[in-house]
């Protein structure tokens, strides 16, 4: 066997998502777009696309990282002394249909979500879904235990770029990658300080009895839900290999520019509004009360979100950095009444979802106290994750909003639409919305859940009402 030479060791968020996927409780996040080529590309050949790959390793030194000692709490990334790009490329048959590629899209990120990595090259690949002669769907699939959801859009933008300057293609598939040092980890303790007091809190509500920690309004986690918030179900006691169901929805761009054009007018953000919008669809379809652990009917009366945080500007990283520098924002959403639910948004929704854009700009600005620095402080990741298992979620909904992508056209050859997903969270929220828009068209999100996970008897009319609700609500300005 031949020996391998650590780069660093994983941080304690990298070793999260590592362990999570070890696990089996994770697989696969999609970052796609929809290519156009107008400069007689062949794109059937995988050949065709060894040159852009080759670009994108060079530019990006997590691209040819393999992860070690993955079922440890001592992960750490090592370099592949060489890369066959045949390895990373799966070509499918082209789409029966060019007139609406939508459906063949979500059958692809669909079918690729849950399909593991293999340990022995670099996780990561890209799969090409021919829609047209000079037209293709590619999913950029690749390990969160190496690289982040905003990672996907810069590697859109090296391929694109390399695609637009007509390289030769290497001699061989394969190659080998350059000599560099990874990125600079992002979640340690001088870039992301944690006080005492921030850390006394969790500590205290682990050691304490739970009568005496919410006496003291103490948390063990960075939210907790409380006896009338939703979280579905609890989370699976045996999770299955194959869990995560998927529906891609898409936002036209005269909606999607009437929203933002509202959201201006009324001092706050897209993700907040795509909050309250979810707030909206849930308290339509969920039943007024729910049955907890212990048996008894309890209100329904809030809903508890995550929202990932891109702290990439906050420590003054390069947009197109690929690695791992996310965060994490929990907020509580107090649920609303059908008569104001069905109706245009409120004075008093707009005011909540100011509050939210302002929040989540905090967290965005703040490197002091961010939640995924107390991971640093558990005895054991893959042991607080496997802990998980069974017990109640910890929240109702998570939003992952990666952006507006933007890519310049050059010599035919440009990006249209962009698509983002990850699987259902095993051990998590019930639900994900993964959102990402491209400047100056319109809006795609994925909404993922585990199967069987969200309690309700019907999850496809459950799922069905929440995406028309928010479809409605993009239509109501």
């Amino acid at each position: 066997m031949a020996s391998i030479t650590m780069l660093r060791r994983a941080t304690p968020n990298e070793q999260r998502t590592i362990s999570r996927e070890d696990l089996g409780f994770y697989h696969a996040v999609i970052i796609g777009a929809v290519y156009q080529f107008g400069n007689g590309l062949d794109i059937e050949p995988p050949r065709s696309f060894f040159a852009p790959l080759n670009r994108c390793i060079n530019e990006h030194p997590f691209l040819s990282v393999l992860v070690a000692d993955r079922h440890t709490d001592k992960s750490f990334y090592h370099r592949a002394s060489t890369i066959n790009l045949e390895d990373h490329i799966t070509l499918l048959d082209r789409a029966s249909s060019s007139e609406d590629h939508w459906p063949a899209i979500e059958a692809v990120v669909q079918s690729d979500i849950e399909r593991p990595f293999s340990h022995t090259i670099p996780p990561w690949r890209i799969v090409i879904l021919p829609l047209s002669p000079n037209s293709a769907f590619i999913a950029f699939s690749f390990s969160h235990g190496i690289l982040d959801g905003p990672s996907g859009i810069s590697f859109h933008r090296t391929f694109l770029k390399a695609l637009q300057s007509n390289l030769s293609p290497p001699l061989s598939p394969v190659v080998t990658p350059p000599d560099v040092p990874l990125p600079p980890p992002f979640d340690t303790p001088r870039r992301l300080p944690i006080s005492w007091s921030f850390l006394l809190r969790p500590l205290l509500a682990a050691i304490l009895p739970s009568f005496l920690a919410n006496l003291l309004n103490l948390s063990a986690s960075a939210a907790t839900p409380d006896d009338g918030t939703w979280t579905a179900i609890p989370c699976a006691s045996n999770p299955p290999d194959t869990n995560t169901r998927l529906v891609l929805r898409t936002i036209p761009a005269p909606l999607l520019s009437k929203a933002l054009a509202s959201c201006r007018a009324n001092n706050a953000k897209l993700t907040g509004l795509f909050h309250q919008f979810i707030v909206r669809a849930l308290s339509k379809s969920l039943p007024t009360s729910t049955i907890n652990a212990s048996g008894k009917e309890t209100p329904i009366t809030n809903f508890l979100s995550q929202t990932a945080i891109n702290m990439r500007p906050a420590v003054g990283i390069s947009a197109d950095e690929m690695g791992e520098f996310a965060t994490g924002s929990f907020l509580s959403h107090q649920r609303v009444g059908s008569s104001v639910c069905n109706g245009p948004v409120t004075d008093e929704e707009w005011e909540c979802i100011r509050d939210c854009t302002r929040s989540l700009a905090e967290s965005a600005a703040r490197l002091d106290d961010q939640p995924i620095g107390l991971l640093r402080y558990a005895p054991s990741i893959r042991g607080w994750l496997e802990k998980k298992i069974g017990t109640r979620r910890e929240g109702s909904y998570e939003v992952s909003n990666v952006g507006v992508a933007g890519f310049d056209e050059e010599g035919g050859v440009g990006i249209v639409d962009v698509v983002f997903a990850q699987p259902g969270h095993v051990v998590g929220v019930p639900l994900c919305f993964n959102v990402v828009s491209i400047k100056g068209g319109g809006l795609v999100y994925t909404l993922t859940w585990p199967k069987g996970g969200l309690g309700v008897a019907d999850e496809d009319t459950f799922v069905e009402e929440i995406c028309a609700s928010i479809k409605k609500d993009f239509e109501g300005f």
